[in-house]
């Protein structure tokens, strides 16, 4: 009977893994749960990573079930925002697409190519941005360290911090 169990483990373990990878940025997840999971996130260990040594506070705005959008502000000042849209693939998997505000030359804020009298995030964030979306969505800790080396540290972020 043990030997059952064991093996009965094993297959169904080797069928979990033999499941097909879904495509960047889809998850699966049904598309009201990944708007849940999205508009009730607490950033909190996204904002302590990646803020620049100024105080920046994280608010989310959604519109149920297709996107979620986050203003980063800092002493009441907007300094960038960002919206997941979801799109249903089928009942149990959701497309997430992030855009990203615009900055002062009209390309993405933040983008790592920018330079900020008094930037609020390290740079590049989309990175992050995306791994904290990703983090919420599979359900597992935001990780810094799943990002990679180059996006981890902005010189002109560590030198103010």
């Amino acid at each position: 009977m043990n030997n059952r169990k064991i093996l009965l483990f094993f297959g169904l373990a080797m069928l979990s893994a033999c499941e097909p990878q879904l495509p960047p940025g889809q998850y699966r997840l049904g598309l009201h749960d990944a708007y849940e999971r999205l508009a009730n996130a607490d950033f909190d260990d996204f904002e302590s990573e990646r803020h620049c040594g100024i105080r920046i506070h994280i608010a989310s705005q959604g519109v149920p079930e297709s996107t979620v959008t986050w203003q980063v502000t800092s002493s009441g000042r907007r300094m960038l925002s960002f919206t997941a849209t979801l799109t249903p693939v089928d009942d149990k998997t959701t497309k997430v697409e992030i855009s990203i505000s615009s900055g002062a030359n009209g390309r993405e804020a933040y983008d790592g190519t920018q330079q900020y009298a008094r930037p609020a995030v390290n740079q590049p964030v989309r990175p992050a941005i995306e791994e904290k979306i990703a983090s919420l969505l599979v359900g597992r800790p935001y990780d810094a360290k799943r990002m990679a080396a180059e996006y981890s540290s902005d010189s002109i972020c560590t030198l103010q911090r």
